[in-house]
Protein backbone atom coordinates (compact mmCIF):
# COMPACT_ATOMS: atom_id res chain seq x y z
CA UNK A 1 0.00 0.00 0.00
CA UNK A 2 2.86 2.36 0.87
CA UNK A 3 4.49 1.53 -2.45
CA UNK A 4 1.26 2.38 -4.33
CA UNK A 5 0.95 5.67 -2.44
CA UNK A 6 4.54 6.55 -3.31
CA UNK A 7 3.89 5.85 -7.00
CA UNK A 8 0.80 8.07 -6.95
CA UNK A 9 2.70 10.91 -5.25
CA UNK A 10 5.51 10.71 -7.82
CA UNK A 11 2.97 10.77 -10.67
CA UNK A 12 1.26 13.84 -9.19
CA UNK A 13 4.62 15.56 -8.77
CA UNK A 14 5.59 14.90 -12.38
CA UNK A 15 2.26 16.18 -13.67
CA UNK A 16 2.55 19.32 -11.55
CA UNK A 17 6.03 20.02 -12.91
CA UNK A 18 4.86 20.73 -16.46
CA UNK A 19 3.01 23.90 -17.41
CA UNK A 20 0.22 22.54 -19.61
CA UNK A 21 -1.41 24.57 -22.33
CA UNK A 22 -4.42 23.97 -24.57
CA UNK A 23 -2.34 21.64 -26.75
CA UNK A 24 -1.29 19.39 -23.87
CA UNK A 25 -1.23 15.64 -24.55
CA UNK A 26 -1.39 16.52 -28.24
CA UNK A 27 1.87 14.85 -29.23
CA UNK A 28 2.84 13.91 -32.78
CA UNK A 29 5.53 11.28 -33.18
CA UNK A 30 8.09 10.61 -35.90
CA UNK A 31 10.34 7.56 -35.97
CA UNK A 32 13.93 8.05 -37.10
CA UNK A 33 16.92 5.81 -37.65
CA UNK A 34 18.86 5.01 -34.49
CA UNK A 35 21.92 7.07 -35.40
CA UNK A 36 23.82 10.32 -34.81
CA UNK A 37 21.76 12.43 -37.23
CA UNK A 38 17.97 12.91 -37.59
CA UNK A 39 17.41 10.47 -40.48
CA UNK A 40 13.81 9.50 -41.40
CA UNK A 41 13.07 5.83 -40.79
CA UNK A 42 13.89 3.93 -43.96
CA UNK A 43 12.01 1.14 -45.70
CA UNK A 44 8.39 0.10 -45.50
CA UNK A 45 6.87 0.15 -42.05
CA UNK A 46 3.51 0.52 -40.38
CA UNK A 47 2.42 2.13 -37.11
CA UNK A 48 -0.46 0.90 -34.95
CA UNK A 49 -1.99 2.27 -31.76
CA UNK A 50 -2.76 -0.15 -28.93
CA UNK A 51 -5.27 1.10 -26.32
CA UNK A 52 -6.13 -1.17 -23.40
CA UNK A 53 -7.77 -1.22 -19.99
CA UNK A 54 -10.12 1.02 -18.03
CA UNK A 55 -9.20 3.62 -15.44
CA UNK A 56 -11.05 1.79 -12.67
CA UNK A 57 -9.03 -1.40 -13.19
CA UNK A 58 -5.37 -2.28 -12.81
CA UNK A 59 -3.69 -2.77 -16.17
CA UNK A 60 -0.31 -4.43 -16.51
CA UNK A 61 1.34 -2.18 -19.07
CA UNK A 62 3.87 -4.90 -19.90
CA UNK A 63 1.30 -7.58 -20.64
CA UNK A 64 1.97 -9.14 -24.06
CA UNK A 65 0.49 -7.31 -27.05
CA UNK A 66 -0.79 -10.18 -29.15
CA UNK A 67 -3.57 -8.52 -31.13
CA UNK A 68 -3.61 -5.98 -33.97
CA UNK A 69 -3.91 -2.32 -33.13
CA UNK A 70 -5.57 0.62 -34.85
CA UNK A 71 -3.61 1.55 -37.97
CA UNK A 72 -2.29 5.11 -37.76
CA UNK A 73 -1.83 7.26 -40.84
CA UNK A 74 1.67 8.49 -41.65
CA UNK A 75 1.74 12.12 -42.84
CA UNK A 76 4.80 13.55 -44.65
CA UNK A 77 6.47 16.44 -42.88
CA UNK A 78 9.75 18.24 -43.60
CA UNK A 79 12.15 16.62 -46.02
CA UNK A 80 15.33 15.64 -44.19
CA UNK A 81 18.34 14.36 -46.11
CA UNK A 82 16.20 14.02 -49.22
CA UNK A 83 13.43 11.98 -47.57
CA UNK A 84 10.22 13.29 -45.98
CA UNK A 85 9.92 12.67 -42.26
CA UNK A 86 6.69 10.73 -41.70
CA UNK A 87 4.64 11.88 -38.73
CA UNK A 88 2.05 9.92 -36.75
CA UNK A 89 -0.55 12.51 -35.85
CA UNK A 90 -2.10 11.67 -32.49
CA UNK A 91 -5.14 13.37 -31.05
CA UNK A 92 -5.75 13.04 -27.34
CA UNK A 93 -5.62 9.81 -25.37
CA UNK A 94 -8.29 7.33 -26.37
CA UNK A 95 -9.61 7.17 -22.80
CA UNK A 96 -7.63 4.05 -21.87
CA UNK A 97 -4.82 4.08 -19.28
CA UNK A 98 -2.53 1.90 -21.41
CA UNK A 99 -1.63 3.48 -24.75
CA UNK A 100 1.15 2.25 -27.01
CA UNK A 101 2.48 2.66 -30.51
CA UNK A 102 3.64 -0.48 -32.30
CA UNK A 103 6.00 0.02 -35.22
CA UNK A 104 6.64 -2.92 -37.53
CA UNK A 105 9.41 -2.85 -40.14
CA UNK A 106 10.15 -6.15 -41.80
CA UNK A 107 10.87 -8.73 -39.10
CA UNK A 108 11.53 -6.07 -36.43
CA UNK A 109 8.88 -4.74 -34.04
CA UNK A 110 9.14 -1.79 -31.67
CA UNK A 111 6.59 -1.02 -28.95
CA UNK A 112 6.55 2.42 -27.30
CA UNK A 113 4.57 3.11 -24.14
CA UNK A 114 2.87 6.51 -24.42
CA UNK A 115 2.80 7.23 -20.71
CA UNK A 116 1.32 10.40 -19.20
CA UNK A 117 4.66 11.50 -17.77
CA UNK A 118 4.61 15.30 -17.57
CA UNK A 119 8.25 15.51 -18.61
CA UNK A 120 7.31 14.63 -22.21
CA UNK A 121 5.02 17.67 -22.29
CA UNK A 122 7.62 19.87 -20.60
CA UNK A 123 10.23 18.87 -23.21
CA UNK A 124 7.81 19.95 -25.93
CA UNK A 125 6.93 23.22 -24.21
CA UNK A 126 10.64 24.02 -23.87
CA UNK A 127 11.09 23.39 -27.60
CA UNK A 128 8.13 25.61 -28.46
CA UNK A 129 9.49 28.39 -26.26
CA UNK A 130 12.51 28.49 -28.57
CA UNK A 131 10.65 27.90 -31.84
CA UNK A 132 7.70 30.23 -31.29
CA UNK A 133 4.02 29.64 -31.96
CA UNK A 134 2.40 26.37 -33.11
CA UNK A 135 2.44 24.12 -35.03
CA UNK A 136 4.04 21.81 -32.52
CA UNK A 137 7.07 19.92 -33.86
CA UNK A 138 6.93 16.12 -33.71
CA UNK A 139 8.53 14.12 -30.92
CA UNK A 140 11.43 12.19 -32.46
CA UNK A 141 11.85 8.56 -31.39
CA UNK A 142 14.71 6.30 -32.60
CA UNK A 143 13.53 2.98 -34.01
CA UNK A 144 14.82 -0.07 -32.16
CA UNK A 145 13.62 -3.61 -31.84
CA UNK A 146 12.09 -4.06 -28.40
CA UNK A 147 9.86 -2.42 -25.80
CA UNK A 148 10.47 1.17 -24.66
CA UNK A 149 8.88 4.12 -22.85
CA UNK A 150 8.60 7.42 -24.69
CA UNK A 151 10.12 9.53 -21.91
CA UNK A 152 13.18 7.27 -21.71
CA UNK A 153 13.78 7.64 -25.44
CA UNK A 154 13.17 11.40 -25.38
CA UNK A 155 15.70 11.97 -22.59
CA UNK A 156 18.56 10.08 -24.23
CA UNK A 157 21.51 12.30 -25.11
CA UNK A 158 21.49 11.15 -28.75
CA UNK A 159 17.74 11.83 -29.09
CA UNK A 160 18.18 15.29 -27.57
CA UNK A 161 21.00 16.05 -30.04
CA UNK A 162 18.91 14.80 -32.99
CA UNK A 163 15.94 16.85 -31.80
CA UNK A 164 18.04 20.00 -31.60
CA UNK A 165 19.25 19.45 -35.17
CA UNK A 166 15.70 18.87 -36.37
CA UNK A 167 14.39 21.95 -34.54
CA UNK A 168 17.02 24.06 -36.29
CA UNK A 169 15.55 22.87 -39.62
CA UNK A 170 12.02 23.48 -38.31
CA UNK A 171 12.90 27.11 -37.50
CA UNK A 172 14.93 27.75 -40.67
CA UNK A 173 12.17 26.41 -42.92
CA UNK A 174 9.29 28.07 -41.10
CA UNK A 175 7.41 29.04 -44.26
CA UNK A 176 7.48 25.43 -45.46
CA UNK A 177 6.27 24.23 -42.06
CA UNK A 178 3.33 26.65 -42.10
CA UNK A 179 2.41 25.49 -45.60
CA UNK A 180 2.41 21.86 -44.49
CA UNK A 181 0.11 22.69 -41.58
CA UNK A 182 -2.15 25.17 -43.35
CA UNK A 183 -5.38 23.19 -43.71
CA UNK A 184 -6.83 20.06 -42.14
CA UNK A 185 -9.79 18.26 -43.69
CA UNK A 186 -12.23 16.23 -41.63
CA UNK A 187 -15.19 14.13 -42.70
CA UNK A 188 -17.95 12.15 -41.03
CA UNK A 189 -20.47 9.51 -41.98
CA UNK A 190 -24.10 9.02 -40.97
CA UNK A 191 -24.13 5.32 -41.75
CA UNK A 192 -25.92 3.33 -39.07
CA UNK A 193 -25.17 -0.23 -37.97
CA UNK A 194 -28.86 -1.08 -37.44
CA UNK A 195 -28.33 -1.81 -33.72
CA UNK A 196 -28.11 1.75 -32.43
CA UNK A 197 -30.84 2.77 -29.97
CA UNK A 198 -30.11 6.50 -29.79
CA UNK A 199 -28.94 9.35 -32.02
CA UNK A 200 -25.56 8.97 -33.65
CA UNK A 201 -22.80 10.89 -31.86
CA UNK A 202 -19.80 12.03 -33.95
CA UNK A 203 -16.70 13.65 -32.46
CA UNK A 204 -14.36 15.73 -34.63
CA UNK A 205 -10.99 16.45 -33.00
CA UNK A 206 -9.66 19.52 -34.73
CA UNK A 207 -5.88 19.36 -34.81
CA UNK A 208 -4.43 22.53 -33.18
CA UNK A 209 -1.36 22.23 -35.41
CA UNK A 210 -3.45 23.42 -38.35
CA UNK A 211 -4.52 26.99 -39.03
CA UNK A 212 -7.71 26.15 -40.95
CA UNK A 213 -10.21 23.32 -40.66
CA UNK A 214 -12.63 22.14 -43.33
CA UNK A 215 -15.49 19.74 -42.58
CA UNK A 216 -17.02 17.59 -45.30
CA UNK A 217 -20.79 17.15 -45.08
CA UNK A 218 -21.73 13.86 -46.76
CA UNK A 219 -24.02 13.55 -49.76
CA UNK A 220 -27.44 12.70 -48.32
CA UNK A 221 -29.95 12.71 -51.15
CA UNK A 222 -31.83 15.36 -53.18
CA UNK A 223 -33.00 18.53 -51.46
CA UNK A 224 -31.28 17.94 -48.12
CA UNK A 225 -29.80 20.40 -45.64
CA UNK A 226 -27.90 20.19 -42.34
CA UNK A 227 -28.63 22.45 -39.36
CA UNK A 228 -26.37 22.67 -36.30
CA UNK A 229 -27.34 24.11 -32.90
CA UNK A 230 -24.66 24.65 -30.23
CA UNK A 231 -25.34 23.08 -26.82
CA UNK A 232 -24.67 24.94 -23.56
CA UNK A 233 -22.86 23.47 -20.53
CA UNK A 234 -26.03 21.66 -19.49
CA UNK A 235 -26.45 20.05 -22.91
CA UNK A 236 -29.37 22.25 -23.92
CA UNK A 237 -29.38 23.22 -27.60
CA UNK A 238 -29.59 26.87 -28.62
CA UNK A 239 -32.74 28.01 -30.39
CA UNK A 240 -30.53 29.87 -32.89
CA UNK A 241 -29.04 27.89 -35.75
CA UNK A 242 -25.24 27.99 -35.62
CA UNK A 243 -24.71 26.63 -39.13
CA UNK A 244 -26.97 25.71 -42.03
CA UNK A 245 -25.58 23.81 -44.99
CA UNK A 246 -27.84 23.45 -48.03
CA UNK A 247 -26.61 20.47 -49.99
CA UNK A 248 -26.42 20.32 -53.81
CA UNK A 249 -29.79 19.61 -55.41
CA UNK A 250 -28.65 16.36 -57.05
CA UNK A 251 -27.98 14.78 -53.68
CA UNK A 252 -24.83 12.96 -54.79
CA UNK A 253 -22.18 15.58 -54.03
CA UNK A 254 -20.50 16.33 -50.70
CA UNK A 255 -19.99 19.89 -49.44
CA UNK A 256 -16.88 21.27 -47.73
CA UNK A 257 -17.40 23.99 -45.10
CA UNK A 258 -14.76 26.03 -43.26
CA UNK A 259 -15.44 25.44 -39.54
CA UNK A 260 -12.26 27.10 -38.21
CA UNK A 261 -14.12 29.86 -36.37
CA UNK A 262 -16.97 27.73 -35.06
CA UNK A 263 -16.94 27.40 -31.24
CA UNK A 264 -15.80 24.13 -29.73
CA UNK A 265 -18.45 21.99 -28.11
CA UNK A 266 -21.36 19.68 -28.80
CA UNK A 267 -23.91 20.49 -31.46
CA UNK A 268 -27.37 19.09 -31.91
CA UNK A 269 -27.49 18.44 -35.64
CA UNK A 270 -30.38 17.75 -37.97
CA UNK A 271 -30.48 16.35 -41.47
CA UNK A 272 -33.64 17.66 -43.14
CA UNK A 273 -35.30 16.61 -46.40
CA UNK A 274 -38.83 17.48 -47.54
CA UNK A 275 -40.89 17.13 -44.33
CA UNK A 276 -38.57 14.56 -42.75
CA UNK A 277 -35.86 15.12 -40.15
CA UNK A 278 -33.05 13.01 -38.68
CA UNK A 279 -31.25 13.89 -35.42
CA UNK A 280 -27.58 13.29 -34.55
CA UNK A 281 -24.86 14.96 -32.48
CA UNK A 282 -21.64 16.50 -33.75
CA UNK A 283 -18.85 17.46 -31.35
CA UNK A 284 -15.92 19.79 -32.15
CA UNK A 285 -12.80 19.79 -29.97
CA UNK A 286 -9.02 19.72 -29.97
Amino acid sequence: MRHLLAVLLVALYLHAGAQYDRFSYRHNFAFIEDGPTPTPLKGDYRVEQIARGQYWTVTDTHAPVNHPGIARRLTPCLTVQGTPLMVVEMARSSGHPDNKLRVVRGADTMIVDLNLDGRVEQHLLDRMAKLGAPPRPPVLLPFRKGWFTNIDLVQEARTIANTEQFDALWAARRSEVLTLYDTARHSFSLEMDGLRTGPLSINIDRDPNYARHLLEFPASGPGTRFELYLNDSLGVASTTCSLRVDMPAGGETTTWVDVTDMPYGRYTAYLNWEKEESLFYLGFGW
